[in-house]
């Protein structure tokens, strides 16, 4: 299960994942502090909670780096299960808790975690292991593409009853993005896209709030002060800050103005102190990650590791650009956060677990080679 001898890992990789964590404890704190100290008369409770979030992820990081990925495939059933069933728990009145009208969150000791935010990368790791065992089978419709989707579907249709529309369209997208470079054919991906397309609209046009995220993100000047204010405050925050930003801590969004600044809209926020040169800095490490992850995908030593890999790469990546997009303007409110930066310790600590996951497959590939 563990080997600790083989040092061989991605350093580069692993120096980028904390460099952006970092970053994401000054732009929790920065983006907190007034909303902490008005609301629960402590400006440092939101970064309080945040470190801790930060030191479990990194443990269970450096745990999973000395995990061999062959024995993350063992644990693709139990794991694929184990999501199924905290899915279905988090619906019931009587563990899930609700929060701005969504059952999302459990409760225990205290703390509270979101099931969907470790379920998407078990996920993952279950479509890898289809993948793999699966790969000349891949230009069958029943093999290649109702199986899995079928698996998966059971994940995006749980996820979505929370409701959480942004992440079950993420999971949704990170199946179709595994199925295409697994080899599915892209006329049955293309017919089954088309279909879900059309489910989504109907989710859409049936829930009167997310009809109106869309129509604010169309034209979020027509109601600046009630269903487009978000968007409006967000742009103001970049406008702000222009090319080298207001400064460190100097940000006046953060004055109670733009809601959620610390979670689904801290790229404004850091776009407004470190202006558009933070704002490409931070894309550019993110694109790092990305080029140094992609090279691990490449060179593992076998296909249920290049797939595992290729997916949190994809996941994580996807995140990153739809939490960026609602920021500046893109796409209309998802409510995901921005991976290793924004606050939320579910997400914090899942996808330090995965780069975890991510750097062990580049361990045993380097000494495989």
């Amino acid at each position: 299960m563990f080997d600790f001898k083989n040092r061989d890992f991605d350093i580069l990789l692993l120096g980028l994942v904390l460099i952006v964590a970092g970053i994401g404890v000054v732009a929790v704190y920065n983006s907190s502090s007034i909303y902490s100290l008005e609301t629960y008369n402590n400006s440092m409770r939101f970064l309080k909670f945040h470190v801790i979030y930060l030191l479990v992820g990194i443990t269970a990081m450096v745990t999973l780096m000395h995990v061999k990925p062959s024995f993350v495939r063992k644990l693709v059933y139990p794991g694929y299960l184990l999501g199924l069933a905290l899915l279905v728990v988090v619906l019931l009145p009587e563990i899930g808790k609700e929060v701005g009208g969504g059952r999302r969150w459990i409760s225990v000791w205290g703390f509270s975690f979101q099931p969907s935010e470790f379920c998407k990368y078990m996920l993952v790791i279950y479509m890898a292991h289809f993948l793999f065992k699966k790969e000349d089978k891949m230009d069958s419709f029943w093999i290649g593409i109702f199986s899995p989707l079928l698996a998966g579907g059971a994940y995006v249709g749980l996820i979505l009853a929370g409701p959480d529309l942004g992440t079950s369209f993420l999971v949704l997208a990170i199946l179709f993005i595994m199925l295409f470079v697994g080899g599915a054919k892209l006329r049955y991906l293309l017919s089954i896209g088309i279909g879900s397309a059309g489910l989504l609209v109907l989710a859409i046009i049936n829930e009167g709030y997310r009809m109106e995220r869309i129509m604010s993100f169309l034209d979020p000047w027509k109601d600046p002060l009630g269903s487009g204010y978000q968007a409006v405050q967000s742009f103001m925050a970049f406008g702000l800050g222009g090319i080298y930003g207001s400064g460190l801590g100097n940000s006046s969004q953060k004055l109670l103005f733009l809601p959620q600044a610390h979670t689904d809209f801290i790229f404004s926020i850091i776009g407004e102190e470190f202006g558009f040169i933070g704002v490409i800095t931070l894309i550019v490490l993110f694109l790092m990650i990305l080029a140094r992850c992609v090279r691990i995908s490449v060179r593992a030593e076998d296909s249920f590791s290049k797939y595992m890999v290729f997916g949190f790469t994809a996941l994580i990546t996807l995140q990153a650009a739809l939490n960026m997009g609602v920021a500046v303007g893109l796409f209309p409110t998802t409510g995901l956060t921005l991976p290793l930066v924004s606050y939320g310790g579910s997400s914090l600590v899942s996808t330090l677990a995965a780069f975890g996951i991510i750097l062990s497959v580049s361990r045993f590939s380097a000494k495989e080679r």
